[in-house]
């Protein structure tokens, strides 16, 4: 499920009233407004005994990047395996959350935290460069929970 409306582990029931991503709506109009032309689903994995993190189950060095093309409007999904919450970060560009927010008034982020055993949806428009994406726990990026994404322009020239 979502759980976006999951005040999250010590603030649930507590008597007091705590802001959650469902509750998120932008005041301005989405930049973009279109649909998203395709869908990226990404788990986010990991071995607590290993300590190894990854999307799909590989490291950044076992992945190869993540191949977009300038202004596609792409929703990413991403589902998280694991049983701890993870900040996924997205550099270069922000994001709309696809939520219950009246479409065009999506919430606009850069990092999003995933719940344990979570699902979140975000829909951006991809701008040109190799651009990170990763864990926001510095260590479970650095253990591999980390990917690239290639966006090239659309004459298929160099970022």
């Amino acid at each position: 499920s979502t759980r976006l409306d999951d005040p999250g582990v010590g603030l649930r029931d507590n008597g007091r009233r705590v802001l959650t991503y469902a509750d998120l709506e932008s005041t301005f109009e989405d930049p973009d407004g279109r649909e998203p032309g395709r869908s990226i689903e990404l788990h986010v994995t990991g071995n607590m005994e290993r300590y190894r993190w990854s999307f799909n189950g590989q490291t950044m060095a076992e992945a190869g990047p993540i191949r977009l093309t300038h202004g596609e409007r792409i929703r990413f999904v991403l589902v998280n395996d694991t049983m701890m919450a993870h900040p996924i970060h997205l550099h270069g560009h922000f994001f709309e959350l696809a939520h219950r927010a009246p479409l065009g008034h999506m919430p606009r982020k850069h990092t999003v935290i995933v719940a344990p055993g979570g699902i979140v949806k975000f829909d951006f428009t991809a701008e040109p460069g190799d651009w990170a994406f990763h864990c926001h726990m510095l260590y479970h990026m650095h253990a591999g929970m980390f990917q690239v994404l290639t966006v090239r322009p659309l004459d298929g020239a160099a970022a």
